[in-house]
């Protein structure tokens, strides 16, 4: 931003995405609650009868601002008001719109909100971004969007269920950037304690003795912020205003820091669902999805399937897997994978470990299992201590699928009826790539009719 007088000039975002027309949702004055839609390239709006919207509010001037479209990007121009134009608190002349801002008109405040804000860009040609995989149209298109979106410094909400990447796509990103040399922070915001939290982020000051918190340590470089539906309410203002401001005050601290970061954040919920409900703030929501990509399900990309397992098999020591052969490669494709991608994963290494011959199947790794009481079937190929961290495996899985059906999907009533940490419990859910959701309530008649692997 460059200060003229008492304007703002603004400056276009490096990311510049088509939208298909926006809508203007009124938040104050006698029209709040109304969202009007346009679809023209220019609107002029002011109180004056003859404007395309009308404002009738004692603040607005008779033709106060101007939006027109300019290639990708929506310019909004003060036309001589007598109040003044606004784009949060910053008075402005001519400036650039961003999905979420809040455009000031006189006194009446309205959201910018494109009707599409996702970017029309063709998938790319690639079947890889960084350590991605994947040469679905699907995984194509998401590739299309960060290959464009990376470069920048634009706000990204990665959104999917879990095990589909997010962490990995995040990361991606980050080396693709201009800032991957710097740090590259992860906060999992679901796995630290609610009254932890905030230091974690911001950083602490007690007892003489400073702690740095994620956006320090990033400085330079980004911070992803995995489970952010997670955060509670009374934290998003504080990072709401990082975001915006990129200025901190640790927790016990008075000093205000300046800190150069990116954030990329993501989340296996509904987040707009949390918006509707009021458990997640709407500014900071669209603060966080300018640009969001939701990675699809493993189901939803079967012919990714094969070259996945390749991918991970690559990874073993020579020798330890075989390819899957046509019965087991129609089992591997046909599976539903609640646990997505990295269910696959652990499918293909503990392949390479359980199965006699190394050859990658569901069935070597149990997962034609019924239930926790099944028998432990023994095989005279493994050494005992083989023997023993295949039962153990085989355990640890199905205590952990008895214990979230107990809690039906919570994970912190899983944790204290298991005596653990959630942290570790998160840890291990992630391990045998167990998606805690599929056992809530809702779940439980959809459980009940499908069987648990794959025949």
């Amino acid at each position: 931003m460059h200060d003229v007088g008492d304007s703002t000039q603004v400056q276009p975002e490096a990311l510049q995405v088509r939208h298909q027309g926006y809508r203007l949702q009124v938040l104050s004055g006698e029209l709040r609650g109304r969202e009007i839609e346009v679809q023209t390239d220019r609107v002029v709006i002011g109180k004056s009868r003859q404007c395309d919207v009308v404002l009738p509010d004692e603040s607005v001037s008779r033709q106060h601002v101007e939006i027109k479209r300019e290639g990708d990007t929506y310019r909004v121009i003060d036309r001589g008001s007598t109040n003044g134009s606004f784009i949060g608190n910053a008075r402005i002349t001519d400036a650039f719109l961003k999905p979420g801002d809040v455009l000031g008109v006189g006194k009446v405040q309205l959201r910018f909100l494109p009707r599409d804000a996702r970017a029309e860009i063709l998938p790319s040609d690639q079947e890889r971004f960084g350590e991605v995989l994947g040469r679905s149209l699907a995984m194509r298109k998401i590739f299309g969007v960060l290959e464009r979106v990376a470069p920048t410094e634009v706000t990204i909400l990665l959104e999917g269920e879990t095990g589909t990447g997010k962490d990995l796509v995040a990361r991606a990103v980050h080396q693709a950037s201009a800032r991957a040399t710097g740090p590259f922070v992860v906060v999992d915001c679901g796995a630290v304690a609610p009254e932890l939290i905030e230091g974690e982020l911001f950083g602490r000051e007690e007892g003489g003795e400073t702690r740095p918190g994620a956006f320090e340590l990033a400085d330079g470089g980004t911070v992803f912020l995995d489970e952010i539906g997670e955060l509670p309410k009374d934290l998003q203002p504080k990072l709401l205003r990082v975001i915006e401001n990129h200025r901190l005050r640790r927790v016990g601290g008075t000093e205000e820091l300046t800190v150069d970061i990116r954030v990329i954040a993501a989340t296996d919920r509904q987040l707009r669902d949390q918006v509707e409900s009021g458990d997640f703030r709407e500014d900071l929501y669209f603060r966080l999805a300018v640009v969001n990509p939701v990675l699809p399900p493993l189901r939803e990309r079967r012919e990714d399937i094969p070259v996945l397992i390749e991918h991970f098999s690559r990874r073993l020591p020579p020798g330890m897997w075989k390819a899957p052969g046509p019965e087991a490669m129609a089992r591997l494709v046909g599976y539903e994978w609640p646990g997505n991608v990295r269910e696959l994963r652990n499918v293909v290494e503990r392949s390479a470990y359980l199965s006699p011959d190394g050859v990658i199947d569901l069935i070597a790794t149990g997962r034609r299992s019924s239930g926790p009481g099944d028998p432990v079937e023994f095989d005279p190929t493994l050494t005992f201590r083989e023997q023993k961290e295949r039962a153990i495996e085989l355990f640890e899985e199905a205590y952990l699928q008895w214990l979230l059906q107990r809690a039906e999907g919570n994970i912190s009533r899983a944790a204290r009826e298991a005596d653990m940490d959630r942290k570790y419990l998160h840890k291990l859910l992630r391990r045998y790539g167990i998606e805690a959701k599929q056992f809530g309530r809702s779940s439980a008649s959809r459980r009940s009719g499908s069987p648990s692997g794959a025949d």
